[in-house]
């Protein structure tokens, strides 16, 4: 089948046209939007995570079963939670409002492994007056950054 349409009336492309597109209608860069729904439970993951690595990294030993660890989980968490509200999550909103134009998920997870990390070991470190364990609180917490990160991939939305 073959179309049959009257391009008499049209004008020939110009040679002389830039190559820039300069005519061309605007394309609008790709955009990754979350709503509250991704944004609480990327910091519960989160949350949850810092908690489990701190029992295990320090609570080791102090319960006797496996109920007791989980009640320290539990505290650990709420109590990360809390101190999160006002360090964490104006990080993790910051930079998720920053990577809105990278279409790419690993490079938000990725970003949500290292700046947490950067921030927390200069943080940690600049108050305790250390490096080495300080680094390893900075790797907690960045790993469970990005482990929320990755829990919400799913939630983004990404439009082109």
């Amino acid at each position: 089948m073959t179309e049959n349409a009257d391009d008499d009336g049209v004008a020939p492309a110009r040679a002389d046209a830039p190559a820039s597109g300069a005519g061309a209608p605007l394309l609008l860069a790709p955009r990754v939007t979350f709503g509250p729904t991704a944004f609480v439970t990327g910091y519960a993951v989160a949350c949850l995570l810092a908690a489990a690595i701190a029992t295990v990294a320090i609570g080791w030993g102090t319960s006797r079963d496996f109920w007791g660890y989980l009640w320290i989980i539990v505290i650990a968490a709420f109590y990360a939670a809390g101190i999160g509200l006002l360090t964490a999550a104006p990080v993790g909103l910051a930079l998720g409002l920053a990577l809105r134009s990278v279409p790419n998920q690993w490079l938000h997870v990725l970003a949500f492994f290292l700046v947490p990390t950067l921030l927390a070991w200069l943080v940690i470190g600049l108050i305790a007056g250390s490096i080495g364990v300080p680094l390893l609180m900075a790797l907690a917490i960045g790993v469970s950054a990005a482990v929320g990160r990755l829990a919400v991939w799913r939630l983004m939305d990404v439009r082109y």
